[in-house]
């Protein structure tokens, strides 16, 4: 277990995205219905085209200004940082050095009370994949990730990642929490655990999600994330069959809610649930239910 001391436990919060009309959308429930913000700190960076690395961008600015009005904490949840590539070549270690760095610049103002990354790698040299891709469980995926969520600590020391969805495993997909708890047990690290992930994990894989949540560390779980999702389109398939999509577009499902409420009392460490909704997949008549849905997750968090 890491000697990091944790926060207090927080409770419920939301996403800011940098999208005008989500925030607006969402200004009644930002200072009233939550107790802290999540920020992807690659939606407050921009492209400085002289280097080609990332540069703040007014988003950031913008999300310090909030953080000061409401008085809300402030976790970071990145994207692409890629946590399990391999690369080790001179120009791979020029663009991890400059992510941590922004990432550095940016917690200066808005001060993470800790950080996750998604799993999975994101880049490899000439590719770059629209979603983190799985990694094989092996020694050297537990040791690559270990290495470069490190090099975070030199930012802040409680830093984790987030279960991913993958859409083909390698092996298993009833064998992921034991390599997640091999990560997380020999890199320190904590476990973002996404509820809707592993139902949609389960879901495509058959397997069974209280067997799959039942076998993870959850001393190791800081955070949950709670969202709803969608089914693909038939004709994707020549099959015609059709896969669950972590799409965060629809309301948290009753599967998600019931493992929620079940595991909560069990993750001693938790100390945030975070209900998301992409930007742009919300209208106005679903913002009073997505009320429901915070303070449902709050009563839930506050109850074990």
């Amino acid at each position: 277990m890491s000697d990091a001391i944790l926060p207090p436990p927080l409770g419920v919060g939301l996403v800011l995205h940098p999208n005008l009309e989500y925030l607006a959308q969402c200004d009644a429930l930002i200072h009233s219905e939550v107790d802290f913000f999540e920020v992807s700190p690659e939606t407050c960076w921009q492209t400085n085209h002289a280097t080609g690395l990332p540069q703040a961008s007014p988003w950031l600015a913008r999300f310090v200004d909030l953080k000061n009005k409401t008085r809300r904490p402030i976790v970071g949840h990145g994207l692409c940082l890629s946590p399990g590539t391999a690369d080790d070549s001179d120009r791979e270690r020029r663009r991890l050095a400059a992510w941590v760095e922004c990432i550095r610049q940016d917690n200066a103002q808005l001060e993470y009370l800790w950080y996750t990354e998604h799993l999975g790698w994101a880049t490899d040299g000439a590719i770059v994949p629209d979603l983190p891709l799985p990694l094989p469980p092996t020694d050297e995926s537990v040791q690559t990730v270990c290495r470069r969520l490190g090099m975070l600590k030199s930012v802040l020391p409680l830093v984790g990642f987030e279960n991913q969805v993958s859409y083909f495993n390698f092996g298993d997909a009833r064998d992921q929490p034991a390599f997640w708890n091999r990560m997380t047990h020999e890199g320190n690290l904590w476990l973002l655990l996404d509820l809707h992930n592993a139902y949609t994990e389960c879901q495509n894989a058959g397997a069974d999600l209280d067997e799959y949540l039942d076998a993870i560390d959850l001393d190791r779980v800081i955070e949950m994330h709670l969202s709803g999702g969608s089914e693909s389109d038939p004709g994707w398939l020549a099959s015609g069959a059709t896969m669950r999509l972590d799409s965060h577009d629809a309301p948290v499902p009753e599967v998600v809610w019931r493992a929620y409420e079940r595991l909560r009392p069990r993750c001693k460490n938790l100390r945030g649930v975070v209900v998301e909704r992409l930007d742009g997949t919300m209208s106005d008549d679903d913002v009073s239910p997505y009320r429901d849905e915070l303070r449902r997750a709050r009563e839930i968090f506050f109850k074990a």
